[in-house]
């Protein structure tokens, strides 16, 4: 019976486009070693011969679980046989040598089992807090993520998996001076290719790549000027109509308040804390609870045109907006409203305010926009303000940096106008990279009773819908201001089509909606500050792969809908 084996793990690889299987792990003893055979390696034959789409199922090749039938069928199977390995690498077909190893238990002096003649004992700590066998199975589970690569693992976090690195490297040292052979040498062989690959490669960014860091606090700057212009304007269009110390509002259902009906009133500041809902409404509440309260509809229309500001603001100043305050002016109104508190089991008493301007401050207090809440006429009061100012000086703010989405851009192109959006604040011209089509399949059953199928083009359809373009735009900027300081296009696979109108049944294709869709597949690189060096890394929220397709050699359009 042949007694000789490859002592390496492989599984099916169903992205490969030929049968394959890949290199999960190489063990230290296998003859494979020092080979040039990595773990994430694609087998697609050996002895000469390519693998069948059912060997690669059933595991009857090289590092399967039926290996030696593979062995059998080319003359192979003892142990020092020689045996040449083809991979699929880039598209390119490499070939490496290497040779079968006997499957054997090495033991040492004392009769335990050991790695190999110069390794450890498998039970031995050597003062550590476990044995060496079990410490490389914990090295060994991490060396299996980390080899494979970073597109291979899902929500693979490059810096995480570092840290956890980190936590081997005293053992690893210890092993190589005190241990030193063929178990030490293998070991330290993952340790270093692990390294390199969660370290990431070194990029070069100048100050000019970093200014879209920096335009967050200079717009703030500008919108903070325009800001305190514009309230100033306001308040003295206002005159002495405008009360600047509200009047305390005694209870308006046991006293006369017909005072302070109409009147215009400039409220105190307020927060979030400030905030009162009832079960199926929410509200701005001023004043002490004891006294009668000023109370603003947060479901009112006279105040979605803040809510459009806020978002805008959001969107090319600042995606954080942390610790915002608003001092409203408004108009009180007649109706005498009780407000039940649902969170702190209070009934609370007072007048309603229908604001007319807001003036928001965020952060540490040194920054603020003003919104106009008065609608110009013709315009519908339940409608935001105009779609080219929300709050004063925001029709200035892009300028010059407003990326451009030109014609004939490739994916990488389109990508990069992508990114460059992002980083500006352009949410109208990063909303246009997205695709407004989609191939759809279709099943029927034909008159002959059998199942049949037809793909056509959706043109109906929206990549990134107005309410999820909020929560993607706002992550990305996030990331970009925090952990993220630039993306690039790694690479970019050859385009494929996808749809093709040739191909589909009679009577199935619409012209109009088009006769081919090709679809390339993006891999992209996120730059990050790894320990003062600008370095590319992987995180668990980030994504790397990025789909674009084109519609009838049209102009390249994103559809994964995801934050960066």
């Amino acid at each position: 019976m042949a007694n000789g084996h490859t002592e390496t793990l492989t599984e099916v690889d169903r992205r490969s486009e030929r049968p394959a299987r890949r290199v999960r792990w190489i063990d230290w003893d296998s003859g494979f070693r020092g080979t040039g055979l990595a773990v994430g390696d694609r087998v697609v034959g050996d002895g000469g011969i390519p693998y069948t789409a059912e060997e690669v199922e059933k595991g009857e090749t090289f590092g399967g679980p039926s290996e030696s039938r593979r062995f059998e069928r080319l003359g192979v199977g003892e142990a020092g046989d020689r045996l040449v390995l083809t991979l699929l690498r880039d598209g390119e077909e490499v070939e490496v040598e290497g040779r079968l190893v006997e499957n054997r238990s090495t033991r040492d002096a004392d009769g335990r089992r050991a790695f190999g003649e110069d390794g450890p004992a498998h039970s031995e700590k050597d003062g550590f807090d476990y044995s060496w066998a079990s410490w490389y199975d914990r090295f060994q589970d991490l060396a299996e993520t980390v080899l494979l690569g970073w597109d291979y693992t899902a929500g693979f976090d490059s810096r995480r998996y570092a840290t956890q690195q980190a936590e081997h490297a005293e053992r690893v040292a210890f092993l190589a001076d005190n241990y030193p052979g063929a178990f030490a040498t293998a070991v330290g062989d993952d340790f270093a290719a692990m390294t390199a690959i969660l370290s990431g490669e070194p990029r070069e960014l100048s100050e000019d790549d970093l200014e879209y860091r920096r335009l967050g606090e200079i717009r703030a700057a500008k919108v903070t000027a325009a800001a305190d212009a514009a309230w100033e304007a306001f308040r003295g269009e206002l005159g002495d109509d405008l009360l600047a110390e509200p009047l305390p509002l005694p209870n308006p259902f046991e006293e006369d308040v017909s005072a302070f009906v109409g009147k215009t009133v400039e409220l105190p500041e307020i927060g979030d804390r400030d905030l009162v809902y009832e079960t199926q409404r929410s509200w701005y509440k001023v004043g002490r609870d004891a006294d009668g309260c000023y109370f603003l509809d947060r479901h009112g229309s006279a105040i979605r045109g803040l809510y459009a500001a806020s978002s805008r603001y959001v969107e090319k100043v600042d995606p954080f907006m942390e610790n915002r305050r608003v001092v409203f002016v408004g108009v009180v109104e007649p109706q005498a409203t009780m407000v039940v508190d649902t969170v702190r089991n209070q009934t609370l008493l007072g007048l309603r305010v229908r604001p007319i301007a807001a003036r928001v401050t965020v952060g540490g207090g040194e920054h603020r926009f003003f919104v106009d809440l008065r609608h110009p006429e013709g315009v519908d009061p339940g409608e935001p303000a105009p779609e080219d100012e929300t709050f004063a000086g925001e029709a200035e703010l892009l300028g010059v940096h407003r990326p451009a989405l030109a014609e004939g851009l490739g994916p990488d192109g389109v990508l990069d106008t992508f990114f460059a959006c992002l980083k500006v604040g352009d949410m109208e011209t990063w909303k246009d990279c997205f695709a407004d089509w989609r191939v759809r399949d279709s099943y029927y059953r034909g008159d002959d009773g059998r199942e049949t199928s037809h793909q056509w083009v959706d043109r109906t359809w929206t990549t990134l819908n107005d309410r999820d373009a909020m929560s993607v735009w706002d992550r990305s900027r996030e990331f970009l201001m925090r952990e993220v300081y630039d993306l690039e296009v790694a690479r970019l696979s050859p385009p494929r089509v996808v749809y093709d109108a040739g191909t589909q049944p009679e009577g199935m294709v619409d012209e109009e909606l088009g006769r081919r869709v090709e679809r390339v597949e993006a891999t992209v690189d996120h730059v990050g500050l790894v320990d003062g060096d600008y370095r590319t890394f992987a995180g668990a929220q980030l994504h790397r792969r990025w789909t674009l397709e084109r519609l009838d050699d049209g102009p390249w359009r994103i559809t994964s809908a995801q934050p960066i």
